[in-house]
């Protein structure tokens, strides 16, 4: 059997389901998708009381026959930073053990998704399409999440924007970077949506003992500095009379 196990997104959100599946399994840490730094690795060794080697892209996406194969014969267990199959690699194994017939049990824990929208005090049923701040590359320089907050807005719906995971640094990328490419997606629209004026929430590590949240512009969100983690943006819509309150009331400031 192949358990896809997300353990959340700090220490104390591990789910007691996982415990007894993971001491009897073999297990292995995707350090690809989520956050897994060494820090959070050390305490999930010393909760199942076993080393975790770790899963790379390859061994999850290229690779992830010898995985399943495996999982065949004896009982197999990744362990997810959040929550399993939000991301499309967890999706296409989840498929992948379903057509060799190997069974797959996924147990669910917090996810940033999740923690975000309630960290918020924004109204969850006004919540729009999901976007990625991408690192660009010599030759990639995508913009097109502009046009999903776009249609959010246009829609009257707030946007979820995550910033591009960089698994070499078990973190996001960084918020400046994230800054520096909203910034040339507004200069390339000129649609007035993201300018440095505009009012967004920060998010930076959310569930652990170093969670920040700030409301502020753009411009100003440049001036906050984070160490490695998860750091997610919200760009609201129209706010609502009841979510100012809300957010004045959660973050001790107006929005």
């Amino acid at each position: 059997m192949l358990y896809l196990i997300g353990v959340g997104l700090a220490d104390g959100d591990v789910p007691i389901a996982a415990l007894d599946v993971c001491r009897r399994c073999t297990i292995y840490a995707d350090t690809y998708t989520s956050l897994m730094d060494d820090k959070r690795l050390d305490y999930l060794e010393g909760l199942f009381e076993k080393k975790i080697p770790k899963l790379s892209r390859s061994d999850l996406e290229e690779n992830a026959s010898v995985l399943i194969e495996r999982a065949a014969h004896e009982d197999i267990a990744v362990l997810v930073g959040g929550d399993p199959l939000t991301a499309t690699t967890h999706k296409i194994l989840f498929i992948a053990a379903r057509n060799a017939g190997v069974t797959l049990k996924i147990v669910h824990a917090s996810s940033v998704l999740s923690a975000v929208i309630g960290e918020s005090g924004l109204d969850f049923y006004r919540f729009g399409a999901v976007c990625t701040v991408p690192r660009w590359g010599p030759n990639y320089k995508p913009v097109s999440f502009y046009e999903t907050i776009e249609r959010n807005i246009r829609d009257n719906l707030h946007s979820v924007v995550l910033l591009d995971y960089d698994a070499a640094n078990s973190s996001s990328i960084p918020l400046q970077e994230a800054l520096d490419v909203i910034d040339a997606a507004e200069q390339h629209y000129r649609h007035g949506i993201l300018v440095k004026e505009k009012i967004v929430l920060v998010m930076h590590n959310l569930g652990r003992d170093d969670q920040s949240v700030s409301v502020l512009s753009l411009s100003d969100a440049r001036a906050l500095k984070f160490n490695n983690g998860v750091t997610s943006i919200i760009v609201p819509a129209k706010i609502t009379d009841v979510e100012r309150e809300s957010i004045a009331g959660m973050h001790g400031v107006s929005a």
